[in-house]
């Protein structure tokens, strides 16, 4: 049952140049802008409008590798070496100090080439949205739910919208390429930029959902550039630091969201600061071969900003951004064979990805004459709506006792809303320093600034007058002030509205909630009759206060419709149906802090999140609660081709509408070592009603019934057990289905 790879190993390969630590987008920006008021949205029927957008749509067809090498080959043989080189280097930071783009010029810019059509590419940060650079921008964008709250939905069809309309604010603002998707699973809980990644801190999850992303977001003609490539998992010293990672951890942890983003026919990849064994990314040519031979990647490898170093041209990287580091300065009369091979097969990785995005019939504007594009307000009430129900998706509910949620006009009069982070002011990154987060998006290259933020406050109140529910709130973060106005005689319910954030080039501190705002919640507690608590944070935080309280929700820094998403979600107009895609670690023990050495092995290998056979949790990966309840039938399992399906029926026996979000882990034979629960498979259902069910799948392919052995590549067990759960925590395990191979032609299972 050996198949899909071959052996690789990660240690000292080559020598390297030394490299000293940079700053990404160091920009600062003053101008003056009215800024537009923030407007309301009516409470509409978000389930109703989801069954509506999930409707099955066509696909739009790319053009196959083939022939795009095929069209590329005879564009690059009209090319002067000059014109090849230009789509190898980045343009518009104004000389070698330069660490902005020039105005209206794009965080990433090639020069095009007009006698043959090929548009210039216009890359713009990042993920979560288009990210604005200076004051007039402001109000024209979309910020939407980051990239960790979109894996909080556990719901790829989800992702798929949400990233189509990205792209079209992308296309709006004459950009061509996202720079984006971030994929890295998660190994650290304090990771600065774990906000950025759609994998959480699985690659099943991550797998699934990277997917959707780069699907969605190519099928509107907009390239996506997937990173960062690879072992890039901490910002503490990020430029210099050198991870160490064995084959086998390599595989079947980090590799997998790259691998499924390369199948979904991502186009560009973007490798990273950190080293691998001792060698820069960029020009890292074993991992750089694990990409584009073994994982068969035929787009093309750009660096991260200034992350090149003398040796990446010609060892795997194709294309230096933004270009003004010196690493690219070949020129037509300097150039050798050897030189004019090496550009040729480089441009025309970047010339295939093009054609493949069918770029060259795209109009675009081409910097810097891109004022108006830039300039152009590319949100809409559509892409409101859409962000508010992501977010409002990507809550989850972590704890509900005695029935606290939802609140209801019959037996709530009063709430107290309580904390700063209820009036959390959103972070202008256009005027001040680039690496500053906020309560709604993460600080550094993909924080996107709104001037459209409904905060909790306001978005409670709004909701709160229609049951005629009195709102009084303290915003001070003093426990006796809050303490005093949660336990009068007239507040029924208080809510505690609490945050954390984080940015790129730093790993957070610690795991504590901002603004001391434990001691907040324990005043509170001791005296209110009902205490909930809604958590915004850019990752894991620590709860110590947990079983004081009635009520916990979370979301992961959700965007511009966070105020309005806790509305529909604390009244009941939307049942919560957000899934931990991160463990909320018990103690900051229960995690793997950040490296200060510059020689960072993973030691721990597979075992980290849920997989620890040693962490404990306050809520485990995938957890959350719903307003209903869900009943699980007996599962069936058969052979589908070189597939197993496992089905069972699912029930709603609760007395709310909601989804249920069913998922399958798998336990491999002991002798193997692996962790306990691995992560194969989830199925979000439809809507269903009070008393209603319907049919899940699990399909389990190859590649989920296999492991990495170093000396033959992939592995299929002969058996396994299949846990069907609510979680990967053992005791919300519904059914358990022990499966046999017996041969390629049958199989045997048993259900337990």
């Amino acid at each position: 049952h050996s198949f899909l790879g071959k052996r690789v190993a990660f240690g000292l390969w080559k020598k390297s140049s030394g490299y000293s630590m940079r700053r990404r987008h160091g920009c600062y920006f003053a101008a003056f802008v009215a800024l537009v008021p923030t407007s309301a949205m009516e409470d509409s029927d978000i389930d109703q409008w989801l069954e509506q957008e999930r409707q099955p749509t066509t696909p739009v067809e790319l053009l196959s590798w083939e022939e795009s090498y095929a069209r590329a080959d005879d564009l690059l043989r009209q090319m002067t070496d000059e014109e090849a080189f230009r789509l190898l280097n980045g343009v518009g930071y104004g000389g070698p100090s330069g660490r902005c783009p020039k105005k209206f010029y794009y965080v990433g810019n090639t020069e095009p080439i007009a006698r043959l059509g090929i548009p210039s590419l216009n890359m713009q940060d990042s993920s979560g949205g288009f990210r604005v650079m200076w004051p007039e921008q402001l109000g024209t964008v979309t910020q939407w739910p980051s990239l960790l709250a979109l894996a909080a939905t556990w719901d790829p069809a989800l992702v798929h919208e949400v990233a189509k309309a990205i792209a079209d604010e992308f296309v709006g603002k004459g950009a061509n390429v996202i720079l984006g998707p971030g994929v890295n699973v998660h190994r650290l809980a304090r990771g600065g930029r774990n906000w950025e990644y759609i994998s959480g801190e699985d690659p099943f999850l991550g797998s699934r959902l990277a997917a959707a992303y780069v699907k969605g977001a190519q099928s509107r003609k907009v390239a996506t550039v997937v990173k960062h490539w690879i072992f890039n998992e901490q910002e503490t010293n990020r430029h210099t630091e050198s991870s160490f990672v064995d084959e086998q951890t390599a595989w079947e942890l980090y590799y997998p969201p790259f691998r499924a983003a390369v199948d979904a026919g991502a186009v560009a990849f973007m490798c990273s600061y950190n080293k691998v064994g001792s060698f820069h990314s960029c020009s890292n040519t074993r991992t750089l071969s694990d990409l584009k031979d073994e994982m068969g990647y035929r787009g093309f490898v750009q660096s991260d900003w200034w992350a090149a170093d003398s040796e990446s041209f010609g060892n795997g990287m194709d294309q230096d951004m933004p270009g003004n580091d010196g690493h690219m300065n070949l020129t037509a009369t300097q150039m050798t064979q050897e030189g004019r091979d090496t550009v040729n097969l480089a441009a025309r990785r970047v010339l295939a990805s093009m054609v493949r995005m069918d770029l060259l019939n795209a109009p675009t504007c081409s910097p810097p004459n891109c004022n108006q594009q830039f300039l152009k307000n590319v949100t809409s009430p559509a892409h409101v709506r859409l962000a508010r129900i992501a977010a409002t998706e990507s809550v989850v509910l972590l704890k509900n006792e005695m029935q606290a949620l939802p609140i209801t006009g019959a037996s709530v009069r009063t709430i107290a809303v309580l904390g700063s982070a209820a009036v959390g002011a959103p972070y202008d990154s256009t005027r001040g320093a680039w690496n500053v987060g906020d309560y709604y998006s993460g600080g550094g290259s993909g924080h996107i600034s709104s001037v459209h933020v409904m905060t909790p406050l306001e978005g409670i109140k709004r909701r709160a007058e229609l049951e005629q529910i009195q709102v009084k709130s303290s915003v001070s973060d003093n426990p006796q002030e809050a303490a005093a106005l949660a336990g009068s005689s007239e507040v029924d319910v208080a809510v505690v509205i609490v945050g954390a954030t984080s940015t790129e080039a730093a790993d957070r501190m610690d795991l504590k909630l901002d603004h001391e705002a434990d001691a907040l919640i324990e005043a509170v507690s001791k005296v209110a009759r009902t205490t909930i608590v809604l958590c915004q944070v850019p990752g894991a935080v620590l709860m110590p206060w947990r079983d004081d309280v009635q009520g916990i929700a979370l979301m992961f820094l959700a965007g511009q419709e966070t105020g309005n998403a806790w509305a529909s979600i604390l009244f009941g107009d939307h049942t919560p149906e957000g899934r931990l895609p991160i463990g909320i670690p018990e103690t900051e023990q229960d995690t793997i802090s950040p490296s200060q050495d510059l020689h960072v092995p993973y030691l721990e290998g597979l075992e980290t999140s849920y997989r620890s056979r040693v962490f404990k949790f306050a809520f485990p990966f995938g957890h959350g609660l719903s307003y209903t309840t869900f009943d699980f039938g007996k599962p069936q399992a058969e052979r589908c081709g070189s597939d197993i399906c496992i089905q069972l029926d699912i029930y709603n026996s609760g007395s709310y509408a909601g989804r249920c979000t069913p998922q399958l882990y798998v336990k491999f034979p002991v002798e193997l070592a692996h962790p306990e629960r691995l992560l194969k498979g989830f199925q979000k259902t439809k809507l269903l009603q009070s008393g209603e069910s319907t049919t899940v799948s699990f399909r389990l392919t190859p590649w989920d019934m296999a492991y990495w052995y170093p000396a033959s590549g992939w592995i299929i067990v002969s058996s396994f057990m299949a846990y069907i759960t609510e979680s990967s925590d053992v005791a919300s395990t519904k059914s358990l289905v022990k499966v046999d191979l017996d041969s390629d032609e049958a199989f045997t299972y048993e259900f337990v």
